[in-house]
């Protein structure tokens, strides 16, 4: 029945149109549930029985925080594998808040969010994980991210290598998202190489002395230049 209302979605369902997608007689559900929301009351209240028994038995270590998160998603991971429906029915509709979102939160999601909030807390008080909203990452990088690949396991086939199990995708994608939340500590950036440069190079870039010495003077003796022949007066000729 949970997957008759993922395939069919719950305003596109009609007590009738349930019983015909399940192949059981129409008085069946009717007599049973007595309206649609009970029957879908009830398979919600059946799937989340099964996740709740995924989820917290046996129970987490939260000695090791990375750990006791990286156990949550897998376990997560396996019961929507088993049960997809139940995670595509959370998408459908937390698209459309009311009352039904409203009692998979309050009765479902809170409490497990609640357990992971506190870890992802009690890791950035320890300096684990990083500064920021993280808990309502996780929630959504989990559910929708890491969930979403255990929910949709043909169309993760059809991504990635075709004798890829969608199982070891989405634990793939848990490390990716644990990686994310862990804190760093960014180290300095190491100081650029001196270049050296050439001596040459050197002489020409250093400025000219204030004290440099002035050309020195020549002072080599040249021999003394001779007067010209006096030239001779008109009655010598």
């Amino acid at each position: 029945m949970l997957a008759a209302f993922a395939d069919l979605g719950y305003d596109g369902t009609s007590l009738r149109s349930l019983c015909r997608h399940l192949g059981v007689n129409h008085n069946l559900i009717y007599e049973r549930f007595r309206s649609k929301e009970g029957a879908w009351t009830a398979a919600i209240d059946h799937a989340f029985q099964r996740v709740d028994a995924r989820l917290f038995q046996p129970p987490v270590d939260s000695s090791e925080l990375v750990d006791a998160i990286r156990t949550l998603m897998r376990r997560w991971v396996d019961a929507t594998i088993e049960q997809p429906a139940l995670a595509r029915i959370i998408h459908q509709e937390s698209a459309r808040p009311g009352p039904r979102f409203d009692y998979l939160r309050d009765t479902y999601i809170a409490p497990v969010q609640e357990q992971a909030r506190v870890a992802l807390t009690l890791g950035q008080q320890r300096g684990v994980f990083r500064e920021g909203a993280i808990a309502a990452a996780y929630f959504f990088l989990n559910t929708w991210g890491v969930g979403g690949i255990a929910a949709s396991q043909e169309l993760a086939r059809s991504i990635g290598p075709r004798d890829q199990d969608p199982r070891d995708t989405a634990y793939l994608a848990i490390d990716v998202v644990l990686d994310g939340l862990l804190a760093r500590v960014l180290q300095p950036a190491p100081p650029e190489p001196t270049r050296r440069r050439s001596s040459s190079s050197q002489r020409d870039l250093q400025p000219p002395s204030l004290c440099a010495t002035a050309p020195r003077a020549d002072t080599r003796q040249w021999p003394a230049r001779r007067a010209p022949p006096a030239r001779p007066g008109p009655g010598q000729r």
